[in-house]
């Protein structure tokens, strides 16, 4: 997408959880798009990175780094907060799930 798209988009997507931000003004905008943003792991790699619930109470890891079943990428990151979030409400005693399952 063009920069301009990719920044509509966003406002739009941002307007429609945050209806005052309609009425903001926007300074300045970045776009980042990099091309190999996603790495290729090695076999075994998915063992190594955390899961979202640690040892330590009331602490919830999330990020394209943690054990998602995702590449590390934003999508992945996505997927870890949604993990992160079930194990939150698990913990607290009101399981809920917030992951949808996989597009086949």
């Amino acid at each position: 997408m063009p920069r301009g798209e990719v920044i509509d988009l966003a406002l739009r997507e941002l307007a429609e959880f945050f209806p005052a931000t309609r009425e903001a003004r926007l300074e300045k905008a970045h776009v980042v798009k990099e091309a190999r943003a996603t790495f290729s792991a090695r076999p075994g790699l998915e063992s190594r990175r955390p899961p979202a619930e640690t040892a330590v109470p009331n602490l919830f890891l999330a990020g394209d780094w943690t054990r998602s079943g995702w590449p590390a990428t934003m999508e992945g990151a996505v997927r870890s907060g949604y993990l992160a979030a079930e194990a939150l409400t698990r913990v607290a005693g009101d399981p809920k799930r917030f992951l949808l399952p996989d597009v086949v």
